[in-house]
């Protein structure tokens, strides 16, 4: 089986229509149908229904679908692992906590491209049960998320130690949502497990998208927010909040380089743990 092939029936899997994986392929529509036509040749089934609502799998397609990504995992692996070994800089694919990425990883990828710069290096933020989710399917390489981690299944590097506090308006503290990260997110987690503890299990949550506009709807009376007192006070909004620690046991939690625990590191997946381990 050809991988352009294999490629191409995971994005009109992923997209959910033909159109969608032409433009996630960079190529022409008519591509896409060609393909997926020489795929159904190949095997004598069909793969996909089309129809108004895009494209679905077949049960064949299921599994046709299942096996791709098993090949494709397979051969990106042994890709890195033959670009590691010739000295040509393999990938590394990072995934990170949203407020990890804009407060704690520009000094450290900074750091890790000196040292590694042949080695591309690409990045998707989430929270953390996205991530994890994102590691063990091998969607990329290792992850910052938060702990506690299960060692059963990753390898992990403590990294950084967020000291974790309360941002409301000065004006009228007490008012307002919780504002947060969607579900998944450790530190929402975190916060409703303290509103818990002082009996505000109630509280309403409202789920936005970014750190920043969160901390903008905090200023404007909005509601209040837990984040990372680094991630906070760095805030353009910062000057306009009142900042209060959490207690404990609420007050730090650990962030963790995580990886799968079968998974092989490269050249710069190294050196990043030694750089975090300089840093711890």
């Amino acid at each position: 089986m050809d991988i352009v092939l294999l490629k191409t029936l995971l994005a009109v899997a992923e997209t959910g229509s033909f159109s969608g994986a032409a433009n996630a392929l960079n190529c022409v529509q008519s591509n896409v149908t060609s393909r997926i036509r020489r795929l159904e040749d190949h095997f004598g089934q069909k793969i996909f229904l089309r129809g108004k609502a895009g494209a679905r799998l077949t049960d064949f397609g299921e599994r046709l679908h299942a096996k791709a990504e098993d090949l494709l995992q397979l051969f990106a692996a042994a890709e890195r692992e033959l670009l590691d070994a010739a000295g040509a800089g393999a990938p590394l694919s990072l995934g990170s906590m949203e407020t990890t990425a804009a407060v704690r990883l520009p000094a450290l990828l900074k750091s890790l491209k000196t040292r590694c710069p042949a080695a591309p290096i690409s990045l998707k933020t989430g929270p953390t049960a996205d991530l994890l989710a994102m590691v063990w399917d091998r969607k990329v390489d290792a992850a910052f998320v938060a702990g506690p981690v299960d060692d059963t299944r990753f390898n992990s590097v403590r990294a950084f130690t967020e000291r974790l506090v309360c941002a409301r308006n000065p004006v009228n503290p007490d008012s307002g949502s919780l504002l947060a990260f969607r579900a998944g997110c450790s530190y929402r987690a975190t916060a409703q497990a303290w509103l818990k503890s002082l009996g505000r299990s109630d509280t309403e949550i409202t789920e936005m998208g970014t750190l920043d506009g969160i901390l903008g709807c905090v200023a404007a009376g909005l509601g209040f927010a837990v984040a990372p007192e680094q991630a906070v006070r760095g805030a353009r909004d910062a000057g306009h909040l009142e900042i209060s620690p959490l207690p404990d046991p609420y007050a730090t939690v650990d962030t963790f380089l995580v990886c799968r625990i079968d998974h092989v590191p490269v050249e710069s997946h190294r050196v990043l743990i030694e750089v975090l381990k300089d840093v711890v």
